[in-house]
């Protein structure tokens, strides 16, 4: 199983683009005995929330998927039972319209697990101290496997053709698609040999010398990362370990498409998820081995469990998933996320409404977990059903869009994993103004730069690592007419990091804003390598207003849409090209202070109809439209949390 192998993406089962209303109950009782600490009621919900009256309840309050448990790690005689009551439950589910998702977990319960497969003990991950990697400290009967061993990759395989023939899964979900951070990753046998051949196969004989100084790999081994992280450092400049960085992330990616052709053979109406824990907020592929442009080629939905519950703050800082949507979106793929149920969701500053209207407006028609099964269906606040309630009843609207952005905003791999001190924090800082200011924009990476003919402004924002080819492209947007802003540190250093000693665009001209600094707000985490981008520090930048007047003057014409609100309020415009129309959604996050004719401007000219629905207000509006230098203004006439204005020619 070569890293460098290519597979294919596949077609994709049409029902994940038709509107998904998720709800989970994944733990199979085994699991909630072993682990302890249950409740005494525990045992006899477990059988009620996979009954056939679950189902019925869980079809009339909107839910149209459940993800459910399949297999957590004990073994398949171990946990018989628990997959028969969910074989049970698939059935009954069809029965009453719904779709069903299985769990697959990333561990080995090793008390069972080995007297069922005696060769499983070779699969477990072997850390750099030569020890087991545990799923966590609390749970050291969990061994983390390694999807790189052939041995339980066939045991993955076993597992999907069994949920796919035997229990008729829609969908197979594989959990902790992700490493642990450094120096808890795999030195197996199986992952050393693969990085040497991902070695080999990189780089020619003489780009081995320009990278290392000789050409013999043969000898190199998984470094060690422990007291490098310990040190304190904060920039990797290393060859070897940004390989061996790359290496672990191309792996995960690897493994998810041969699960995602594997799945294809067996039936390609069933879905393909994994949680990688998405989360634009930390420099994924160094902690996590998770390059989301490697891995979300493949798949349907991932899974994102990052802290950034929506909430407006006293201090000012609209604190948001939009990020997330924005990345797997611009990958084809929706997001699951806690919309109800978990994680805070019971917060007064955070409720599930709330949730709900930014998974609406960002998500590609997916609302998410909108809560864990309960006997009695799902625990649904009234606002919450409201909501899945409008998401279900405007699939003509919500289904088949594409988000609109003039906007791009790069995240460049070297730039973000090596140096994320740096270049993350101006990034999200930069996406932080623009989210606050109102300005649609995409999040792009590095294979995006091939064509950039739909942006008018490229922001590169603390981005101090591109290759020349990057460079080149990106000179070439400006040629062509393209609007560039250079925020802090930018192109002074190519992909491996080589220093050019100076920008690769100190002499570009054209139109092109050059900003020498973003400015924290709120002084960002010490540097280190394993980073995180608190949203505590997520308050827009000093010199907000410097970097806003930035974008606006390299754009060659107006924004795509203008409203004028306070920066509580988020929006997202996409159009439905089946239909023609264009949609504008708009959150107001500090949804205790509804706002009232909140004007707003559209580019376009010519006969429209415009009108205004939300789940907070009774009805349909239409709405009046003044038409002026090609621009359509109109007013909001409230904005309690969320509203949906569609545009018809």
């Amino acid at each position: 199983m070569p890293v460098s192998a290519q597979t294919s993406p596949r077609p994709r089962p049409a029902w994940v683009k038709q509107g998904i209303v998720m709800a989970g109950n994944w733990e199979p009782l085994t699991f909630i005995r072993r682990r302890g600490g249950q409740s005494q009621l525990d045992e006899a919900n477990w059988a009620l929330e996979r009954s056939e009256a679950a189902a019925r309840k869980l079809k009339a309050q909107g839910v149209n998927l459940v993800v459910t448990n399949f297999y957590k790690g004990f073994g398949l005689k171990t946990e018989a039972s628990d997959i028969d009551a969910t074989r049970r439950f698939v059935e009954y589910a069809h029965r009453h319209g719904l779709r069903v998702g299985g769990y697959i977990g990333a561990s080995m319960m090793y008390e069972s697990f080995f007297d069922e497969e005696p060769a499983a003990e070779d699969w477990k991950q072997v850390d750099e101290r030569g020890g087991p990697v545990f799923y966590h400290p609390s749970q050291p009967y969990r061994y983390m496997a390694c999807r790189n061993n052939p041995g339980y990759h066939a045991f993955l395989e076993k597992l999907m053709r069994m949920g796919v023939e035997d229990l008729k899964l829609d969908l197979i979900h594989f959990d902790q698609m992700e490493s642990w951070p450094e120096p808890d990753t795999c030195r197996c046998r199986f992952c050393r040999a693969q990085f040497l051949d991902f070695l080999r196969a990189k780089y020619t004989s003489d780009e081995r010398v320009a990278r290392f100084g000789f050409d013999r790999v043969d000898r190199m081994t998984p470094p060690a990362f422990g007291p490098f992280v310990a040190s304190g450092a904060a920039e990797l400049v290393n060859p070897l370990m940004q390989d061996w960085v790359e290496f672990r992330a191309a792996s995960y990616a690897k493994r998810y498409a041969e699960y995602d052709a594997f799945l294809a053979r067996l039936n390609p109406e069933v879905a393909l998820e994994g949680n990688p824990n998405l989360d634009p907020s930390l420099n994924k592929a160094v902690r996590n081995a998770v390059d989301a442009g490697r891995l979300l080629e493949h798949g349907d939905i991932v899974w994102s469990e990052e802290p950034q519950q929506a909430s407006w703050t006293s201090d000012g800082r609209l604190i948001s998933k939009i990020r997330s949507f924005k990345l797997a979106r611009i990958m084809g793929k929706s997001l699951f996320v806690y919309t109800g149920g978990r994680y805070g969701a019971a917060s007064p500053d955070s409720p599930p409404h709330l949730r709900l209207a930014e998974a609406m407006a960002f998500n590609d028609n997916n609302l998410g977990m909108v809560g864990d099964v309960t006997p009695d269906g799902v625990d649904l606040t009234p606002q919450a059903r409201a909501y899945i309630d409008f998401f279900n009843s405007h699939q003509s609207e919500l289904a088949g869009t594409n988000s609109l952005a003039d906007v791009a905003v790069l995240h460049s791999y070297p730039a973000v994993e090596f140096n994320p001190s740096k270049a993350l924090v101006d990034t999200v800082l930069f996406e932080q103004s623009l989210i606050q200011a109102h300005i649609p924009f995409h999040i792009i990476l590095e294979r995006h730069l091939q064509d950039l003919s739909r942006y008018k402004v490229l922001v590169l924002a603390g981005q101090d690592a591109l290759s020349d080819a990057n460079v080149e492209r990106i000179r070439r947007f400006v040629a062509d007419g393209g609007g560039l802003v250079l925020a802090g540190n930018v192109a002074t250093m190519t992909e491996w990091r080589v220093r050019r000693g100076k920008s690769a665009f100190d002499a570009l001209q054209g139109r092109v804003s050059r900003i020498p600094a973003i400015v924290p707000s709120v002084e960002p985490p010490p540097a280190r390598l394993n980073y995180r981008f608190e949203n505590r520090c997520w308050q827009t930048p000093r010199n907000h207003s410097e970097l806003i007047a930035a974008v606006r003057s390299a754009a060659p014409g107006p924004m795509p849409v203008q409203v004028d609100a306070p920066p509580s309020v988020a929006l997202e415009l996409v159009d439905q090209p089946a239909t023609g129309r264009r949609l504008l959604h708009l959150v107001n996050y500090d949804f205790r202070h509804p706002l009232a004719n909140v004007p707003v401007a559209i580019a376009g000219s010519g006969a429209v109809r415009i009108t205004i629905e939300s789940p907070d207000e009774p009805g349909k509006q239409t709405l009046a439209v003044t038409a002026h230098n090609n621009e359509l203004s109109f007013r909001i006439p409230r904005l309690s949390t969320y509203a949906l204005v569609t545009i018809t020619r």
